[in-house]
């Protein structure tokens, strides 16, 4: 794993032995023609060797990664001793010895740096001595040739010994950056196993509600259906059931949440085609009503699929109630779409529709309605239909962003 940089030394020394025999061939093969016509044979022998070894180095699979690193960069302290002793201050081989330390840094850990600073200040001394000795031509000056190669080289030497020291740092930098962000990204992982366990078990807990609620609101219908079935009071009976419908309306929208992986938002569409067969099976008066659908996928939060559901039980049970005691072929229609917002539905029958000064309307179940509506912050209209006979229900409200 790329989690120091021990792993970034190994990829930078792969790549660039990945790379160099291609280009060492491209720059290799021209010097050594080139030094060879110029009467440097020596020279041509040192690039041929050099170009030999980097192919070696790179492409032998015998060979460790360490023992690759030291071999390369003793390949070019050769190249770099045999620049300088053939082209001295005229060729690239003091430019090397700075290359030498960067490569060191780079692939290798710090203390090989400075061994190359003092590896090269030995050679650069060794190279003077020669000057000095005359075993090398050094034309540059007629006098003071040792100074002013110490002059010379001492640039590289400066170069280099800058390198040891700041070069580091940069690395420290790096390592520390490293092991903070790995430190950060296992604190981090702990972390969020803890908010995964934890909101599995908040999950799990507010499913295990609405599942008890819905259960409870199961039992207290059932036993209202019972008390409505044994009651003498045919009135009673009917506000029994009433109230048995309205139970069973909040019962359908916990039973959604418990079957939904939000526990806060329901495809009402869905629930409301259950909620209609729910009452329709609740009441059953063998009235044959047939239902249509129209509805847009529609999701609300609880805080408006609970009232909304509610009015819902209410216009249905009046109608089932009310619109179709001389009705041969009963319908109700129900619409719910979105448009840009704005909830829109509509439920419609084909009964009498609302006689006039009708009695009905200041019921509970109106009154009901009213306050639902005004919780939703709602506009809603419930009449005689105009274009035919029976009812419209209609309702708008503005959707709430999801929980």
């Amino acid at each position: 794993m790329p989690d120091g940089l021990d792993f970034w030394r190994n990829k930078l020394f792969y790549t660039i032995i990945l790379y160099l025999p291609l280009l060492a061939m491209i720059l290799l093969i021209p010097s050594i023609i080139m030094t060879y016509f110029m009467g440097l044979g020596g020279l041509a022998v040192a690039y041929f060797t050099f170009a030999a070894t980097i192919l070696f180095i790179a492409l032998y699979k015998g060979l460790n990664i360490t023992f690759r690193k030291y071999f390369f960069l003793f390949l070019l302290y050769i190249v770099a001793i045999s620049l300088i002793f053939f082209m001295g201050e005229h060729g690239a081989g003091i430019t090397y010895l700075f290359g030498v330390t960067v490569f060191a840094l780079l692939i290798l850990p710090v203390n090989a740096g400075k061994i190359t600073v003092a590896i090269n200040f030995s050679i650069c001394v060794l190279h003077a001595f020669f000057i000095h000795k005359g075993w090398v031509d050094y034309p540059l000056r007629d006098s003071f040739q040792v100074i002013s190669w110490f002059l010379i080289s001492g640039n590289s030497i400066l170069l280099s010994s800058m390198a040891v020291i700041f070069m580091p740092m940069l690395f420290s930098g790096l390592q520390k950056t490293i092991i903070e962000q790995n430190h950060l990204e296992k604190t981090l992982r702990i972390h969020q196993k803890e908010l995964e366990g934890s909101l599995n078990e908040k999950e799990t807990l507010l499913a295990e509600i609405h599942h008890r609620v819905k259960n409870n609101l199961a039992v207290i219908s059932g036993m209202l259906q019972i008390q409505s079935f044994k009651e003498p009071d045919e009135e009673i009976q009917k506000k029994l059931m009433d109230s048995t419908l309205r139970i069973k309306s909040m019962a359908n929208i916990h039973e959604q949440l418990y079957q939904s992986h939000s526990f806060s938002n329901l495809s009402f569409d869905q629930g409301l085609q259950t909620l209609v067969h729910t009452i329709l099976d609740t009441m059953d008066h063998n009235l044959g009503i047939k239902t249509s659908f129209d509805l847009e996928p529609i999701e609300l939060n609880i805080k408006q699929a609970i009232p909304c559901s509610l009015i819902v039980n209410e216009v249905i049970t009046n109608s089932l109630k009310h619109a179709f005691s001389n009705q041969s072929d009963p319908k109700i229609a129900i619409s719910l779409s979105n448009n840009a917002g704005t909830i829109f539905m509509q439920i419609k029958d084909n009964g009498g529709g609302f006689k006039e000064k009708q009695t009905e309307r200041t019921s509970l179940g109106m009154e009901l309605i009213s306050t639902l509506a005004l919780q939703l912050d709602a506009d809603y209209k419930y009449e005689s239909r105009k274009d035919d006979s029976g009812t419209v229900f209609e309702l708008r409200f503005s959707e709430l962003s999801a929980l």
